[in-house]
Order: structure tokens, then C-alpha cells, then sequence
């Protein structure tokens, strides 16, 4: 089973990943054009298009984005609580937002898409949506030590794309609305990119990391990510499933994939626009990456018999 997982699932993802590294190494792509690519065009267009085809209710939506809202949060107060030990405590903020911040866009929407099909990929477009107001919001203010006001970060957050095609295809679902065929159309085909833009995308960017000398730290901040937050995300589930059953239960795989994913790069992004170490920020990336293969095949098996 777990062999049959790994070959089906989390191999294509990783050989559309080797072909990025590749064709890096040849052509040099421009890596900023097609991180663009897949904010501003394909992300915002699988949501919108999964959204409709997957039809959540807004009892299902509210569900995916208060379980994330509540992982995080816990998954939050773990980590800087275990980064405020002194040997970790000048690269607190780098290492928090890397165990909380999951790679849920260019590789959590394209593997939730061959898991668990159009309701997978539109509870994980919900992940995104959620992650990136955390990232925009308390992990600007977390990187940047206080130095912006509060209305930046939210000037940046509605500049982001993925949350108005949110607006607009819980719109388009909560009153019915018949979405045209010549707008349909190419916002299908638009979606149909993500999965092999996103992932060689990807590869690009892993091509560029390398394993540094801060192994220990790496070690550390990538088993919270691979194993201590999905573990949560399990414990909460079956918690749910408790105190509030129905919704949950037909999201719960995703939800526990979705905190089994490697590092975002956001986390990359950030750390260099605020000069907080991204040569760390990239190795831990880099690893955790390499290593969700293994992972997410022993979540994939876990979470298919939930």
C-alpha cells in the first residue's frame, strides 16, 4: 500500500520537481516571473475552478479555515516556545514561521489534487488562502519586529490574489450564480497548469538550496514540520470529530497532509526581504522538502484510513 502511495502519488510529484532542478541547470529560468505565474494566475484559478467543481458549503469552508486557523495557532505557541531556548533564539522568528508555515500552494494544492481529488484540492486552496493571511499579517509582524504598522499588512493582504477568486467563487456558490463558458473555459485551462508549472517551479527553487553547516537546527525545525504538526493535526481531528462531527469528517485526510507538508517558501521570502537568515531559511527548506517524500508517503497511508 505504502509502495503503491509513493509510486502514484508522491513520485510524479517529485520527477515534475527533478525536471525544474534540470532544466534550471541548462536554461537558468527565471524564477521570479514564474513564482508570479503561479501567485497571481494559476493558484487564484484552481482555487476559483475547485471551489465550483468540488461545491463546498460554506459550513464545510468555515470548518477547513477555522481547523487551519486552530492548528497554526497551536503549532505557533509550540515553536516559539521551544525556539526562545537560548542556543535558537537569534534565529527565533525564521524558525517558528518554518514549523508553521506549510508549503500548501505549488506543492500541497497539486498532491491534495492527485490524492483526494476536486474537494482535496479546494480544501487545500482554503489552507493557502488561511497560511498566506497568517504569512502577511502575524508573520510580517513577526519578522519585521514591529517595525510596519498594522495597516501595511493588511494593504498587502487584499494585493493577494487567491483571496478575491476565495470571494468570488463562495459568491458564485452560496447564490448560484452560472459562470459563463467563456470565462469558465479558460480559467479550466488555466488551472489545469498549476500542477506542472507549480511543481517545476519548485524545482527551480531546491536546485538553488544546498544543505549547510547548521544541521542540528535544520534536523530540528524539520521534524516539527514533517512529524510533530501532522500529529497534532491528527490529534485534532479526532478531537473534532467529537466535540463537532459532519464537516470535518470529509476533510480530515487533507487536513492532516496539508500540516504534513515541507516548509513554505514564504518563509524564504520573507526572511530575505527583512534580512532575518535566509541561507538557513533555504537549507531548511531544501531538506524538508527532500525528505516529505518519505513522510507524506507514511501520511498519505495514515490519513487514507482515517
Amino acid at each position: 500500500m505504502a509502495l503503491t502511495i509513493f509510486v502514484s502519488i508522491i513520485l510524479p510529484i517529485f520527477i515534475l520537481i527533478g525536471i525544474g532542478v534540470l532544466l534550471d541547470r541548462f536554461f537558468n529560468l527565471d524564477l521570479p516571473t514564474l513564482s508570479k505565474l503561479n501567485f497571481y494566475v494559476f493558484v487564484p484559478a484552481l482555487l476559483f475552478t475547485k471551489t465550483l467543481d468540488a461545491k463546498l458549503s460554506p459550513a464545510l469552508f468555515g470548518t477547513v479555515a477555522l481547523f487551519t486557523a486552530v492548528h497554526m495557532a497551536v503549532t505557533f505557541a509550540l515553536s516559539w516556545s521551544l525556539f526562545r531556548l537560548p542556543v535558537f533564539r537569534r534565529e527565533r522568528p525564521v524558525l517558528t514561521l518554518a514549523s508553521v508555515l506549510g508549503n500548501a500552494g505549488n506543492y500541497g494544492i497539486p498532491l491534495a489534487t492527485l490524492a483526494f481529488g476536486s474537494l482535496g484540492a479546494s480544501a487545500m486552496a482554503i489552507v493557502v488562502l488561511v497560511s498566506n493571511f497568517a504569512t502577511f499579517t502575524i508573520g510580517l509582524m513577526i519578522m519585521d519586529s514591529g517595525r510596519s504598522h498594522w495597516s501595511e499588512a493588511i494593504k498587502g493582504l487584499i494585493r493577494i490574489p487567491v483571496v478575491w477568486a476565495t470571494i468570488a467563487a463562495l459568491v458564485v456558490v452560496i447564490f448560484k450564480v452560472d459562470v459563463p463558458q467563456p470565462i469558465r473555459e479558460p480559467l479550466t485551462y488555466l488551472s489545469d497548469g498549476l500542477i506542472p508549472v507549480a511543481l517545476i517551479t519548485l524545482g527551480i527553487q531546491l536546485g538553488r538550496s544546498r544543505l549547510g553547516a547548521r544541521m542540528k537546527t535544520v534536523a530540528l525545525v524539520t521534524i516539527v514540520r514533517l512529524a510533530l504538526s501532522p500529529l497534532l493535526a491528527l490529534a485534532l481531528v479526532m478531537l473534532w470529530t467529537v466535540i463537532a462531527p459532519g464537516a470535518i469528517n470529509q476533510v480530515a485526510p487533507t487536513m492532516v497532509i496539508a500540516a504534513g507538508m515541507p516548509v513554505a517558501v514564504n518563509v524564504y521570502i520573507l526572511s530575505v526581504e527583512y534580512k532575518r537568515n535566509d541561507t538557513l531559511a533555504s537549507q531548511i527548506i531544501f531538506a524538508s522538502t527532500l525528505l516529505s517524500a518519505l513522510t507524506l508517503t507514511l501520511w498519505l497511508l495514515i490519513a487514507k484510513s482515517i
